[in-house]
C-alpha cells in the first residue's frame, strides 16, 4: 500500500494489513506531519494464521519512504517566520537624528516668523501696551503711532473784511481696528525759527470713532502774528 504526505508529497509504501480498516494514524518522517489514513476500499480483510506484528503508534519509518513522482513537492514546506527586528544601525540613527534636528529648525523658524509677522501687524497695539516698545520701533526707522490717529489737514491764508485769517481744514483717522475716544488737538502757531507764537485747542465733533473712521474738523484764527511761518497739530494729552 502506499501513502502519500499531505503536507509534504512524500510517499510511503507500507506492507499489506500495516493499515486495516477502518484506518490508523500516520506520521511523515520527513515534515513530523500527521494525520489520519483510511485503509484501501479493495483490501481485503487477511486471514492470518499467526498474529502479524503490527507496529503500534503512527508510521515514522524513513526506510518505507518512496521517491516522489514527477513535478511533485520532494522537500517540506518551510514555515514562513516573520523576521526578527534587529538593532538600528548607525546609520539609521544618524538619519533619525537628521529628521528631528530639520523638523526643530522648521518649528524655530515658524516661530521666528510668527513673532516677526505680529511685531509689523500689530505693532500698534504692541507700542500702546509697551511704551518703551515705541523706542525700539523708532530706533529701527518705524516709527509707531501710540495714540491710534493720523491727522491730515491743510492750511490756508484768507482775507475776511480787511481782516486777515488762517483757515484749517483736515481730518482725524482712526488707524487701529477698535473703537477709541477722539483726544483734543492743539494747534500752535510757530515762527521761522520753531518758536511758539500762539496755541490753541480744539475740540471734536464726535466723542468717539470707530475703527479706520475718519472725522472732519476746522479751525480758524484770525489776526495772526506778524512773524507766524506755520501752524503745527498735535494731539492733546490724555487727560
Amino acid at each position: 500500500m502506499i501513502i502519500t504526505c499531505p503536507r509534504c508529497a512524500t510517499r510511503y509504501l507500507l506492507e499489506a494489513g500495516v493499515v486495516q480498516p477502518p484506518g490508523r494514524q500516520v506520521r511523515c518522517a520527513r515534515c513530523t506531519h500527521a494525520w489520519f489514513q483510511e485503509a484501501a476500499p479493495d483490501l481485503p480483510k487477511p486471514v492470518l494464521l499467526d498474529e502479524p506484528q503490527v507496529p503500534h503508534g503512527p508510521v515514522t519509518d524513513k526506510s518505507r519512504m518512496l521517491p516522489p513522482p514527477p513535478g511533485s513537492i520532494s522537500q517540506p514546506i518551510p514555515r514562513v517566520q516573520s523576521p526578527a527586528v534587529g538593532a538600528l544601525s548607525p546609520r539609521d540613527d544618524a538619519q533619525r537624528a537628521g529628521s528631528r534636528r530639520a523638523v526643530a529648525w522648521l518649528i524655530l523658524v515658524a516661530l521666528v516668523a510668527a513673532i516677526a509677522w505680529a511685531a509689523v501687524s500689530l505693532r500698534t497695539e504692541i507700542a500702546t501696551a509697551f511704551p518703551l516698545a515705541a523706542r525700539a520701533y523708532a530706533w529701527f526707522g518705524a516709527p509707531v503711532n501710540t495714540r491710534g490717529f493720523d491727522i491730515v489737514a491743510k492750511t490756508s491764508q484768507e482775507l475776511t473784511n480787511g481782516v486777515p485769517a488762517i483757515a484749517i481744514k483736515g481730518e482725524i483717522i482712526n488707524v487701529t481696528d477698535r473703537e477709541r475716544p477722539v483726544p483734543k488737538l492743539n494747534l500752535r502757531v510757530l515762527d521761522q525759527n520753531k518758536r511758539e507764537l500762539y496755541r490753541w485747542t480744539v475740540l471734536p465733533d464726535q466723542p468717539r470713532l470707530a475703527g479706520h473712521q475718519r472725522e472732519t474738523f476746522s479751525a480758524r484764527l484770525e489776526s495772526p502774528p506778524a512773524d507766524t511761518a506755520t501752524i503745527e497739530i498735535r494731539l492733546a494729552p490724555d487727560g
